[in-house]
């Protein structure tokens, strides 16, 4: 075991940006300062097209400009004591990405050592509040938008697999610093451990930057053997508490934290409205596919960026189907941006898309996998995989008619990871270990562990 838990600093919801706005406005002013001092340098090409695009389409383009313009010239959706915003046009945007897709996502410190902060997502920071705007609702929705920035975000992905993204990892202030490594292992433990980061997670510590040979291989690290062990492997004897059958135990599927339960989920609902009700035809991509699940369950959790990024099977069985949709990336629920404040609410959203997470179940980019579970009283179950902002690679390790047993590595997200639902069929009557309300939720449910029970198989 390693030494007395670390205090985990405070960040915000999925510690994905600064719970400082602070430390998020000194991050993107030296983003700004980059730019500025590289000059009219040329845009990548993925860049420059996108910007063409936005120029040759005169809607988008008004969007894209006005998006700018909505954001309030008052604090703290502005920066300093002249009342000048930070990003007031998207040819600012597109010289900050410019910076943004040579280097991977910074371990940042603060000047306020009660501020420090990660900024997980550099792309939603320097987009924080335009996201909220009237205008950047309409932006961010849009289908040919979303096709640019998916390819802005394959480019920065193939940057973050290669060797050269390997200079935020240094060992000086990067994510392999004694300090991010400290965080790291605090947020692991969640207050339940005491490893380090190094009994958490495989790596070579004699390594240079602990062996990671990219940002990606830092992000998709695995746990080390034995340290999220199986709830109830469906091959063990014996009773378990109140349950005999342990093909009846279903577990987490990722590293995270409950945020949603809900019950007799519809076909079709309103998901775009303030209270963003699940709406299974779209969540699922399709009529045909929703059918089975109306009138069931949907447990949504959220991933950090401190945390496992890699998804596990919940339960054994075949897999029916998966499915990558194409969807949006930086889209939040309307009335979760500046129109909240507008209804008498504190204000946006300020790590949006995150109080969006049932909004973006069913237009954000994300990984769809159907599992026919072994046990009958379980059957048909699906996942979903969401991408949010940059977060939007996922990768399935399984393909249609496998059988996957509990607890397997299943897939992983790339660059984030950010939130998940399971979804059940109204005939599946589970007990959930953890129902919640799930109000100001932190610590996360390890992956493997009891999520929930068949209530058929409890004995009375």
């Amino acid at each position: 075991m390693g030494p007395a838990v670390p205090t985990l600093y405070r960040h915000r919801t999925g510690h994905w940006l600064p719970s400082d706005h602070k430390t998020l406005r000194e991050w993107v002013d030296k983003v700004i300062e980059r730019s500025v001092a590289i000059g009219d340098q040329p845009l990548k090409p993925v860049l420059q097209n996108f910007k063409d695009f936005i120029q040759t389409t005169p809607l988008v383009r008004a969007l894209a400009t006005e998006m700018f313009n909505e954001v309030p010239i008052t604090p703290p959706y502005d920066k300093d004591p002249t009342l000048d915003p930070q990003i007031r046009t998207y040819d600012q945007m597109f010289q900050c990405l410019n910076v943004i897709l040579d280097e991977g996502p910074q371990w940042f410190f603060s000047t306020n050592e009660n501020a420090m902060g990660l900024i997980g997502f550099p792309i939603n920071a320097i987009l924080d509040w335009p996201m909220g705007t009237s205008s950047g609702y309409g932006f961010f929705i849009n289908d040919k938008v979303n096709v640019h920035w998916k390819a802005v975000l394959n480019d920065w992905r193939d940057f973050l697999k290669s060797p050269a993204s390997q200079k935020t990892l240094n060992p000086e202030n990067g994510w392999t610093s004694p300090g991010a490594l400290e965080v790291l292992a605090a947020k692991g433990n969640d207050g339940v451990d005491n490893y380090t980061f190094e009994q958490l997670y495989k790596c070579n510590p004699s390594a240079p930057v602990h062996g990671f040979n990219s940002w990606d291989l830092f992000f998709t690290r695995d746990f080390n053997d034995g340290v999220r062990p199986i709830a109830y492997p469906d091959d063990a004897n014996g009773k378990f508490g109140e349950v005999v059958d342990p093909t009846a135990i279903v577990v987490n599927a990722c590293e995270s934290t409950p945020c949603f339960l809900r019950d007799h989920v519809k076909l079709y609902d309103t998901f775009w409205l303030k209270s963003q009700p699940y709406s299974l035809a779209d969540m699922l991509n399709g009529e045909d596919k929703a059918v089975p699940f109306v009138g069931g369950t949907v447990y949504q959790a959220f991933l950090s960026a401190l945390s496992y990024h890699k998804w596990h099977a919940p339960v054994s069985g075949q897999v029916v189907s998966v499915e990558i949709v194409d969807g949006t990336y930086y889209s939040e629920n309307y009335y979760e941006g500046f129109a909240n404040k507008v209804h008498g609410e504190p204000g946006p959203d300020p790590n949006a898309p995150n109080n969006s997470q049932p909004y973006i179940a069913e237009v954000a980019t994300r990984g769809i996998i159907t599992i026919r579970a072994d046990n009958k009283n379980i059957g048909l179950m699906a996942i979903v995989f969401i991408g949010m902002c940059e977060v939007s690679s996922c990768e399935f390790y399984v393909k249609t008619g496998d059988h996957i047993t509990k607890g397997q590595q299943i897939g992983s997200f790339h660059f984030g990871g950010s939130t998940h639902c399971l979804v059940f069929r109204p005939q599946t009557c589970l007990l959930f270990d953890d129902p919640g309300p799930y109000v100001n939720e932190t610590n996360n449910k390890k992956v493997n562990s009891l999520l929930a029970v068949v209530k058929e198989s409890i004995i009375t």
